[in-house]
């Protein structure tokens, strides 16, 4: 409609104030101006929409319906104008306040802790309370901010960053593999002393693929099994056989020479569903500045290909 172009954001914010109030003089009260300028306002918009927006009565203001399919949208625009505002005001602030991060054991110890000093020293206002706990919790309910997850991303509510997919690789100490040999092809592992990990779904399969190939499951077996990746990746160090782990766990270990990975003509995997290493937040809530500024931080830290896959 061409006269909606004509309105201006005043005009509709008078609008929303007078549906709020169903009052030209309380509207012209707060606004501090003359009633008669309130209702010239919105006679105005309804010329230039060719439609009446508001019945009068006596003692009360309401909308018809196209007043209330007006007053809809005008909401809308004007939250998004607001929201606009504050991104900007924010842009040029600098971060600061209480940012509540939840975040995995192992991966936290890894690939958090060792940013969280110069994180702080860049942004000297930011205060960080950083939980790691292994098990999935509702932020709304636990009042976290930010979740770091790795995973399958499917929960709806929740808007994410993703860093990077989770890789594995498979592995096993150069004095290891000096004395049992390297396997070629996954078919040999049933010669060979596997460590796998086994939790409370029971003991993970092995997958193993060539593109553009279909993922062939392997059920492996070994001197060792448990729940506590750390645990089974220094047996591995130490000579008792191969693990599969993903590259964030263990390429420290393969970029030292502790581990040597096998089988790299192959994708390898425990699960086939993608999995993803993210930072997510409730889809409810604005990002704001300061989580967004922590997010950004990690991004930046990280890589486009993250360090631990290099």
């Amino acid at each position: 409609m061409q006269g909606f172009n004509e309105l201006s954001f005043k005009a509709l914010r008078l609008f929303v104030a007078v549906l709020d109030h169903g009052s030209f003089s309380e509207v012209a009260r707060r606004e501090g101006l003359a009633p008669s300028s309130i209702s010239r306002q919105i006679q105005l918009m309804e010329q230039a929409l060719s439609q009446q927006l508001l019945y009068r009565h006596t003692r009360a203001i309401s909308p018809t319906e196209a007043g209330r399919l007006l007053g809809h949208h005008a909401r809308l625009m004007l939250q998004q104008l607001e929201e606009a505002g504050q991104a900007l005001q924010e842009q040029e602030s600098e971060p600061s306040g209480l940012v509540r991060i939840n975040a995995p054991m192992v991966f936290g110890q890894r690939h958090l802790s060792p940013w969280v000093a110069e994180l702080c020293q860049r942004y000297p206002r930011l205060q960080l309370d950083i939980q790691q706990t292994d098990t999935y919790i509702d932020p709304l309910q636990e009042g976290a901010d930010l979740l770091f997850r790795i995973g399958v991303l499917n929960d709806s509510g929740m808007q994410a960053r993703i860093f990077a997919p989770q890789r594995y690789r498979i592995a096993a100490s150069p004095d290891y593999l000096a004395r049992f040999g390297t396997p070629r092809h996954p078919d040999e592992l049933r010669h060979h002393q596997c460590l796998a990990y086994k939790g409370v779904n029971g003991q993970q399969r092995w997958y193993f693929r060539r593109e553009p190939g279909d993922w062939t499951p392997y059920s492996v077996k070994g001197p060792l099994t448990g729940n506590h990746a750390d645990t089974l990746a220094r047996a591995a160090e130490q000579g008792l056989g191969l693990v599969v782990f993903p590259s964030w766990l263990i390429g420290d270990s393969l970029r030292a020479g502790r581990l040597q990975a096998v089988l790299t003509d192959y994708e390898v995997a425990t699960t086939l569903e993608p999995q993803q290493i993210a930072a997510l937040w409730p889809g409810s809530r604005r990002l704001s500045v300061k989580v967004r500024t922590v997010i950004d931080f990690f991004v930046e830290r990280f890589g486009s290909v993250p360090y631990w896959d290099r």
